[in-house]
């Protein structure tokens, strides 16, 4: 908002309907106008006022300038100082927002029925990163590397007995089944098991009675986060852990993390949920 015009640039900043001087006219604009480029709007004026394009002028830009300026008053350098402001698509506002911007210059994707169940409050960042990842299918198994040629072996890491996938190796492979019989009685749900991922994602996202959705959350994740270090785990040799090692590994950083949480008013039943049916 144009006051006295001694800060705001004449070609650069956008203090005419029609927006930057210099996206307008172009490179050669200062020097047609004889205004330089390093100039303010108040040294695009003269004694007389204005410093206009010439009314012979045949140029659409320049016509179309040479119009605007003649409606609007020339500064003066006693008027007030020169105000800015932020704004997108003609909406003006004094304070910039980060929000606003972000959202109008990013590539906005379609929303996702799943978004819920990977990313939510009071999450463990990690676990549902990976999650994030695990819901993609876009982690390295040998299931996908054999496909690209980069894996000589496709079988399971964890048990050896059936391809690498997935499906198989978070809900299917001896190992995981194992794990989920000692993680799902502690939930309320024994008995419960998943046929494919979507049926787990489903699980997720749907009301259980008796069972807060952010210890279901947590727990679920931190079970496939725990499952892919085990994997990772035996592919370098490092020795495995039992099923029931990795289910008290899993106990113990789930005390942890429900700890961690307890001042927030919304966790503070969930250490008490976890110790329910153990």
């Amino acid at each position: 908002m144009i006051g006295n015009g001694s800060t705001a640039s004449y070609w650069c900043d956008d203090w005419l309907p029609q927006g930057p001087l210099i996206d307008l006219i172009g490179d050669t604009g200062p020097c047609r106008l004889g205004i330089p480029i390093s100039s303010t709007v108040l040294e695009g004026c003269s004694r007389n006022g204005w410093i206009l394009p010439s009314a012979r002028c045949r140029t659409a830009s320049l016509a179309a300038l040479r119009t605007t300026l003649l409606d609007i008053e020339p500064p003066e350098p006693n008027d007030p100082p020169d105000q800015y402001t932020w704004g997108i698509s003609g909406n003006r506002a004094h304070m910039f927002s980060i929000v606003t911007t972000w959202e109008f210059i990013r590539e906005s994707a379609p929303l996702v029925s799943w978004e819920k169940a990977v990313w939510f409050k009071f999450s463990v960042p990690k676990h549902a990163f990976h999650f994030w990842v695990t819901n993609l299918d876009r982690l390295p198994l040998r299931g996908r590397l054999a496909k690209w040629g980069m894996c000589d072996r496709d079988t399971c890491c964890l048990c050896g007995q059936a391809q690498e996938t997935r499906d198989h190796v978070f809900l299917h492979c001896g190992v995981a089944t194992q794990l989920w019989d000692m993680i799902m009685p502690r939930l309320g749900q024994a008995g419960l098991s998943f046929v494919n991922w979507s049926s787990l994602i489903d699980w997720l996202l749907s009301d259980t009675a008796g069972l807060s959705t952010v210890l279901k959350k947590l727990t679920v994740q931190n079970v496939i986060y725990s499952l892919w270090r085990e994997r990772n785990s035996r592919l370098h040799a490092n020795g495995p852990d039992s099923a029931m090692v990795l289910f008290r590994k899993i106990d113990r950083s789930l005390r942890d993390v429900l700890l961690a949480r307890l001042p927030h008013k919304r966790c503070r039943g969930l250490l008490a949920q976890w110790f329910r049916f153990a």
